[in-house]
């Protein structure tokens, strides 16, 4: 497809998301988005431009809602510069605006426990690492990725039996919809979104791509719950030229590295004043040839986890293990105010893969201030790691990035976040591609989220 049919396909997305938006609003008169906030107070008639949680107002959303049709249209922006690292210093901008629907299929068929959803992505700008010549294992500006392209993100049926303890879902899903960690607060990839694809992004496709996939949750106690999916784990979904793919409903051509992604978790979700999410899990892909992950073996796409198509003689699956630890420590306030902390753990087969293991452990403190009981503070600090079996200078090295940030709730609508980023080692021990060793990175950066 030319870059101008491509242009012309993500307007005419963005153009029929805002014209679905505006239709159901007249009619009335977010992977879960990895990115989004929810707006902080719910929409009354009474609320004014600066305290209504969307840009436009309630545009017959509320009422939309009651007969089932739940809809969102979110901006994200993240605009990053470096003040050292890399071969330069620079600034990028990168963004995505999305378009999320759910439809409660009870109210608006009869069919109880029924939920469609519908979600699309369009991306665009560019990656600071390219742009600053940092060599860092991990974007330093996470929403870049995956192509400057509208991407059909969701299209699924969920399916909620006997007293709602089972979950049935089916369509085109990303594996982190359902599985991993499932926030992203931070600017530098290592602390967001579904860890197992950060490190091996070859071939566990979070947000933005999907693929055809069938997930069961089943709930079998009170605060325990147990999910298995499958997902076709085709190459060819991370196209970004073919349309009838990434958009599309299709069904993507043959490749011989086509094989099944099956990941399985166990959550517990202690409740009470003090809750959490406790994730532990795996995955197994039976693809017939190595993810791409050993320079001097098998060719690497730093950040990406490693892609490529070469066989390794007979070699058949690759897999790993993860737990992800969110959990609320302090109960300040009546809107969620106090301090969470989070740690996540991956660890990949060190037989196939580059980046071997990553961790992050953060906090969050929402209620800075008395006066401003919605904005927030963060921390982080966490290590990806380069095998020691590559043939690189930098193998068995470890990146090491640290990450503040302030987020100012400046209105309903929008919330905009102010960042600070150091990353030590960028590529592992600091070696760019020439095996010339590099800075560590500096970093400032500010994200932008508009519910429109």
């Amino acid at each position: 497809m030319s870059l101008r049919s491509v242009n012309t396909a993500r307007a005419c997305g963005v153009g029929m998301a805002l014209a679905l938006l505006s239709l159901f609003s007249g009619g009335g008169a977010h992977a879960a988005d990895l990115m989004s906030k929810a707006p902080p107070v719910p929409y009354t008639e009474t609320d004014d431009f600066w305290t209504r949680p969307y840009l436009f107002g309630d545009l017959g959303r509320t009422q939309l809602k009651e007969r089932g049709i739940s809809l969102a249209l979110t901006l994200g922006d993240e605009a990053v510069g470096n003040l050292s690292g890399g071969n330069r210093n620079t600034a990028t901008q990168a963004g995505q605006l999305f378009f999320q629907a759910k439809f409660d299929m009870a109210k608006l068929a009869g069919i109880h426990g029924g939920t469609v959803g519908l979600t699309l992505v369009d991306r665009f700008g560019r990656n600071l690492n390219d742009e600053a010549g940092i060599p860092a294992l991990q974007l330093t500006n996470e929403v870049f990725g995956r192509g400057s392209i509208l991407r059909l993100t969701e299209l699924y049926y969920s399916q909620k039996l006997f007293d709602d303890r089972l979950e049935l879902k089916g369509g085109r899903l990303p594996v982190g919809s359902d599985f991993f960690f499932g926030l992203c607060e931070f600017i530098n990839l290592t602390f967001c979104g579904g860890q197992p694809g950060n490190i091996q992004g070859g071939y566990i496709y979070n947000w933005p791509v999907s693929q055809w996939a069938g997930v069961v949750h089943y709930n079998f106690a009170k605060e325990w719950q147990l999910s298995v999916g499958v997902y076709d784990a085709n190459p060819n979904y991370l196209t970004t030229s073919d349309s009838a793919t990434y958009f599309l409903p299709g069904v993507p051509g043959s490749s011989p590295a086509s094989g099944v992604l099956v990941p399985v978790e166990v959550v517990w979700a202690p409740s009470g004043p003090l809750n959490g999410t406790w994730r532990f899990g795996g995955w197994y892909d039976s693809a017939s040839t190595i993810d791409g992950g050993l320079p001097g073996i098998i060719a690497i796409s730093p950040g990406t986890g490693g892609v490529s198509d070469q066989s390794l003689g007979d070699s058949r699956g690759r897999y790993g293990v993860y737990e992800s630890i969110l959990q609320r420590l302090t109960v300040e306030g009546p809107k969620a105010q106090g301090w969470y902390t989070f740690l996540n753990t991956t660890v990949a087969d060190h037989r196939t893969s580059y980046q071997d293991y990553q961790i992050a452990f953060g906090f969050r403190h929402t209620g800075t201030f008395a006066s401003r009981p919605e904005d927030e503070v963060g921390f982080a600090v966490g290590t990806t790691h380069v095998n020691t079996a590559a043939l690189t200078p930098n193998a068995g090295g470890n990146e090491v990035p640290i990450e503040a940030w302030y987020g100012w709730q400046a209105t309903g609508w929008m919330n905009l976040k102010f960042d600070a980023q150091y990353v030590m080692h960028p590529g592992g021990r600091g070696y760019n591609a020439a095996g010339v060793k590099t800075d560590n990175a500096w970093i400032l950066g500010l994200r932008t989220l508009v519910h429109f």
